[in-house]
């Protein structure tokens, strides 16, 4: 059973499987949402308040699911969103819980889409610094470090619950990413768990470097693992079907891409076996009484969360 599998069978919701395409391979995924037809709706009351001051428009697919739309300026932005949507794919791929992003044409205009996640609440509403949460940060660290996704702040991520009133966080809003840069943006610190990144006006995760002390490697070797097993083949294949059609030389940006992302994948996967310990030789620290936070407080709080 692979991850994505995995993380179906521990959400239990048909209705949420469907509607993040657990159900599927991400290869059918993809397929999925490119052969979705969509139209701007009369009504807007599906938009998030957030999306609308930005200017997004609603949108239904041919499934009936609501989406929120925004107009690509030029052919360099749509190429730009295609390659965000290895965002989604590569979480679903790890079975990480985000929300379905692409870019569609409606009437000959191109528009990013991102899926509207429904029945949910802002992270800002919870206390994030607590288990279940917490330790579900801790494990994002890893993909959006991957992606070199320096906008996460509490607006990017929202909480689900399943049938069972389970909580589920999903990650949100990928158009921050990063993945044509060749050279590491963010490097790992020597000596004690950190990290130092060249952006210093966005975050790259709601927590710091002190919310990983004592954290054992045997909480991050499951999505560790389910990013080192991606085959190069299958990055540098659906980076090909993303790009195809919208870059001038399809197979030479796809096979950047997928270097690109096999050069920051191991340097992840070593930095963190480097730093974490067996839990044998550890003592996990949920720092939840010292850094009780919300996401109101998450600027002042933070500063620049280097």
């Amino acid at each position: 059973m692979d991850d994505r599998e995995l993380l179906a069978r521990s959400i239990n919701d048909e209705a949420i499987i469907r509607s993040f395409y657990l159900d599927m391979d991400t290869e059918a995924a993809l397929a999925k949402m490119d052969s979705l037809s969509m139209r701007i709706t009369e009504k807007q009351q599906d938009i998030p308040f957030n999306a609308a001051v930005k200017g997004y428009l609603g949108a239904e697919d041919i499934d009936g699911d609501p989406w929120i739309l925004k107009p690509t300026l030029d052919r360099s932005e749509t190429l730009y969103h295609r390659i965000c949507t290895l965002a989604f794919l590569l979480d679903h791929w790890m079975g990480t819980l985000s929300a379905p992003s692409t870019v569609c044409a409606i009437a000959g205009k191109d528009y990013r889409a991102v899926k509207v996640v429904r029945n949910a609440i802002q992270i800002s509403s919870y206390n994030y610094m607590e288990r279940p949460f917490i330790d579900w940060f801790r494990m994002d660290l890893i993909n959006r470090w991957m992606y070199f996704d320096e906008d996460r702040n509490p607006n990017n991520y929202l909480v689900i619950r399943n049938s069972k009133e389970e909580p589920f966080v999903v990650a949100i809003d990928f158009d921050k990413a990063d993945f044509e840069a060749a050279d590491m943006k963010i490097t790992g610190i020597e000596g004690k768990f950190g990290w130092v990144r060249g952006e210093k006006t966005r975050f790259l995760t709601l927590l710091k470097p002190e919310n990983f002390d004592g954290v054992p490697i045997e909480l991050f070797e499951s999505r560790l693992k389910a990013m080192m097993a991606i085959p190069t083949e299958a990055l540098r294949h659906l980076a090909r079907r993303l790009v195809e059609g919208y870059a001038e030389d399809p197979a030479g940006l796809a096979g950047k891409l997928a270097a690109n992302i096999d050069r920051r994948r191991t340097y992840i996967d070593t930095y963190f076996r480097k730093m974490f310990k067996l839990a044998s030789e550890t003592k996990n620290i949920s720092n939840s009484d010292d850094y009780s936070m919300f996401g109101a407080s998450f600027l002042s709080a933070y500063g620049n969360n280097k």
